[in-house]
């Protein structure tokens, strides 16, 4: 979680009006001094990391004089984001750019730069829900204006010639970005409210240093991992731990097809093969839950740091080897999976619909997309330390490289293998509609072209019988790949953190974590339904290869090899050459 910075207290109600009040001021200084001003180095305290250039003041006045004007020192009080755009905005007003005119034969001579309507706005947009939030308890007056107006003129401009300015256009203004500001707050938190923990760094440097900037800030830390601070307590792990249980079972029951196809006999050849390869792969990437199974915080949280800090830091290639491990594992077993579910769904089309054998002859590509290009993303993963934890109770590709790692892989495999299969199920759905159209003619009395249509219908219609296991595995395992790829993509791509700073004050304020989460983080982090949705569906992949594929044919040949009753030689019987899936 980013931009996790300051936290006002309840008893700052004057602090944070002054604060939120304190533009208003700029003119009652400004005004009153001549036309004309200097260029000076900027010696303030309160804009330092915002101002990289020499400002222009009025005459008669200096940095310090303008800096108290402003009341920018009354800013620290306020929460991340809202702090450094009001800082952006406060500094960018109080202190105009000068930049050169370039003019032959003059110097000394300046166009000065005032501040900039767009920042303006984001200073409005980032803060107006804290100032609502202040109002609604009572620490800001319902009646008073704390923010900016855009459409009056720029407080101050009065005292120069031709003024006073409104907000100037980008980029013909005095543009200053918002930041993180990361200022030592004016009133460290001694007790810190659930989900909060005491950062004890901070006590014990004296708040010099955090032990974490991204989520510490005054004393108090969001403990790792940060975004159950967001949903009520508790539901995360008890939802993670569902879908765990369900990956294992999954692995397990995997393993039990993939132990019974290496075993038995006739299930090495294409294209039950395939299904060999599918349930390994389903196995791999199910199994990648032992890692963090019972305590997931072993992959989510720092290892390579010190103590306290492991609690709040989260986990990355660079702390956690763990994490880096099954990240990598993750990332080539959700491929693979992929990749083999992708190859049965192609075969079932060549078979199906032109009735050839065209994979089988070319296992050298089967595999290559099945296990080579998989381990190709993993190692990239793992050697470019592109691994991380995010939002689930698992570590993945980190946010900004998970696309092009992860869901970019999956969705061109899965995509057009999927659009493919849709093809498939619409060509059986004609060829079963045009049987049962047809009429019963006498093979004699019919032309060559209507004897092989027949043929092909008779084809179509025994392969749908004999597949309709692989042709259900595909359709579901496809459709559960589909939703978690969506889901990632739109839900767990969501950076917007606007809502933090008011998330924060419901909860100094004495809100209940799931109270705040309800009205400020809802809508903003992954819904916990469609989450749990996602991750239970890819979590029962083995699942369903077993109960599609364990079924009673296999249980015989078990008994048979155990008792030894497998009959081999003469008694052995050839399976027909047309048979697809048949365990």
């Amino acid at each position: 979680m980013r931009g996790f910075s300051h936290f006002p207290r309840p008893t700052a109600a004057g602090l944070l009006v002054s604060a939120l009040a304190s533009m208003t001021l700029l003119s009652s200084t400004i005004q009153k001094a001549e036309a004309l001003g200097q260029m000076v180095p900027y010696t303030g305290v309160y804009c330092q990391g915002f101002i990289d250039y020499n400002v222009w003041i009025p005459d008669g006045t200096n940095v310090t004089m303008i800096e108290a004007a402003a009341g920018l020192e009354s800013l620290m009080a306020l929460p991340d984001p809202c702090q450094s755009a009001m800082l952006a905005y406060g500094c960018s007003v109080a202190f105009p750019r000068p930049v050169t005119t370039g003019l032959t034969g003059q110097t000394n001579s300046y166009n000065v730069l005032f501040a900039c309507k767009s920042t303006c706005e984001t200073a409005i947009q980032t803060c107006q829900a804290d100032v609502a939030f202040l109002q609604s308890h009572g620490v800001i007056p319902q009646n008073m204006t704390v923010l900016p107006d855009c459409s009056t003129p720029i407080p101050g401009t009065g005292a120069y010639p031709g003024g006073p300015f409104p907000y100037q256009p980008d980029p013909s203004c005095n543009y200053i970005p918002p930041q993180s500001t990361n200022i030592t707050c004016s009133q460290p938190m001694t007790e810190c409210p659930s989900p909060f923990v005491v950062d004890t760094v901070f006590q014990a440097t004296k708040g010099l240093q955090n032990a974490d900037n991204a989520n510490c800030g005054c004393g108090c830390c969001l403990p790792c991992p940060q975004t159950d601070a967001f949903y009520k307590p508790g539901i995360l792990d008890k939802g993670f731990f569902i879908t765990d249980i369900l990956k294992g079972i999954s692995a397990g029951l995997a393993l039990i097809l993939v132990i019974s196809y290496l075993l038995l006999p006739d299930k090495l050849q294409h294209p039950s093969n395939l299904i060999l390869f599918a349930a390994i792969s389903t196995c791999i990437f199910s199994a990648a839950v032992a890692l963090s199974y019972g305590d997931p915080k072993r992959v989510q949280c720092a290892t390579h740091q010190p103590i306290p800090t492991t609690a709040i830091v989260t986990s990355t290639s660079y702390n956690n080897n763990l994490c880096l491990a099954q990240g990598g594992w993750l990332i080539f077993g959700a491929i693979a999976t992929t990749a083999w579910l992708s190859l049965v769904i192609v075969n079932l089309h060549l078979h199906t619909v032109w009735n050839s054998s065209w994979l089988a002859r070319r296992a050298w590509l089967s595999h290559t997309i099945g296990w080579i290009i998989p381990a190709a993303f993993a190692a990239i993963a793992v050697v470019t330390k592109s691994i991380g934890w995010n939002n689930s109770n698992m570590c993945m590709a980190t946010q900004d490289t998970s696309n092009a790692l992860l869901f970019i892989p999956l969705g061109v495999i899965m995509v057009p293998s999927i659009l493919l299969h849709i093809a498939t199920f619409a060509h059986i759905i004609r060829i079963t509609l045009q049987s049962e159209k047809s009429e019963t003619v006498s093979h004699s009395t019919l032309s060559s072209g209507r004897a092989a249509r027949i043929s092909h219908r008779r084809h179509v219609l025994n392969a749908i019988r004999i597949q309709w296991r692989a042709a259900v595995l595909a359709l579901v395992i496809s459709g559960s790949i589909l939703v978690y790829w969506a889901f990632y993509l739109v839900e767990g791509s969501k950076t917007d953190m606007s809502w933090m700073s008011t998330w924060q004050l419901c909860i100094f304020t004495g809100g209940s974590q799931e109270e705040c989460g309800d009205k400020y983080a809802s809508g903003h982090m992954p819904n916990f339904i469609l989450m749990m949705i996602a991750e239970g569906l890819v979590s029962t992949t083995g699942i369903w290869i077993f109960l599609l594929f364990f079924k009673q044919s296999l249980i015989q040949e078990w008994n048979e090899m155990i008792s030894g009753w497998a009959c081999f030689g003469g008694r052995k019987r050839e399976k027909e050459a047309d048979q697809f899936y048949v365990i």
